[in-house]
């Protein structure tokens, strides 16, 4: 789910050909992903709208949502969200939700809104962990630059684990372990955005569908262990994904978000497992 800033806050209460006011007929949900979290990672919890009753929600109330959130200074956010473009979102829905930029260690507060109806406070815990800070990763472009437009140019994907704990994540092309790419041509302007093709990233069968990787997904997922000091290495092609559309300048960026689990499940990390940590790199060609 991306929060998105919409023309009007709220709309006022629809009414019935009676003058009454129409029911929502559903109530917002929020929910977190684990109770604590590191700083520096990929915040994520949940919201959305749970339908009540047999009534489809009313189109009248769609744009009626909005995330509250009490930063730990006291500072106070109040962010539009967007409803859902596909799915049958007039029976609910659920989706993952950020707090974006410049995360504080400390505990914020978060309420979420729909038809003027608010879930109750939930709080949501930030801590500066260390180990974070020793997960190094990042995609590494073999060639920038000038370049043919049918050029074989490999993106490394490198995972160091410099912390005295082992870690383990699931292979890139399991569900939830996607790789995306994004491709900016600057004139004449064009821009496309899409995944790397899993079937080029995972050469098993994917595990099982899970939202969270958590200890008892990793039984059923296959995954990356790696011990202190140990590194991950996976090569992709970008000719295995995208073509250049001719001549030009052009911005390349690839990303991906490891879940990460710390230790064991018992641990000192336990409660903060996974750990999302986004990893991203760019790189600028020239196409004759």
């Amino acid at each position: 789910m991306r929060i998105a800033l919409l023309s009007a806050l709220v709309l006022g209460l629809a009414c019935n050909s009676d003058g009454g006011e129409k029911s929502p007929n559903a109530v917002p949900i929020l929910s977190l992903e684990k109770q604590k979290y590191g700083k520096g990672e990929a915040i994520r919890f949940w919201v959305g709208v749970e339908q009540e009753g047999t009534e489809t929600i009313p189109k009248e109330y769609w744009n009626t949502c909005v995330l509250h959130i009490k930063s730990p200074d006291g500072k106070e956010k109040h962010e539009p969200a967007g409803w859902p473009i596909d799915g049958a979102v007039d029976w609910g829905w659920r989706g993952g939700c950020g707090l974006g930029k410049d995360i504080q260690a400390g505990i914020y507060t978060l309420v979420f809104e729909f038809a003027k109806r608010k879930t109750k406070p939930v709080k949501l815990e930030v801590y500066d962990l260390d180990i974070i800070k020793k997960i190094k990763a990042e995609f590494v472009f073999g060639k920038t630059g000038d370049v043919a437009a049918d050029a074989r140019i490999p993106v490394e994907l490198k995972i160091r684990n410099t912390s005295n704990h082992t870690i383990q994540f699931p292979k890139r092309g399991n569900h939830e372990a996607y790789v995306w790419v994004h491709v900016h041509r600057k004139e004449p302007p064009r821009v496309s955005q899409f995944f790397y093709p899993s079937e080029k990233l995972l050469a098993e069968r994917p595990g099982v569908i899970f939202d969270t990787y958590t200890w008892n997904a990793r039984e059923k997922v296959s995954s990356v262990v790696l011990n202190p000091g140990e590194t991950f290495e996976q090569v992709l092609l970008l000719a295995d994904c995208y073509e250049f559309w001719g001549a030009g300048d052009y911005l390349v960026v690839f990303g991906t978000t490891l879940q990460i689990l710390v230790g064991n499940k018992s641990g000192e990390f336990a409660e903060f497992c996974p750990i999302r940590i986004p990893v991203s790199g760019s790189a600028k060609f020239r196409v004759k």
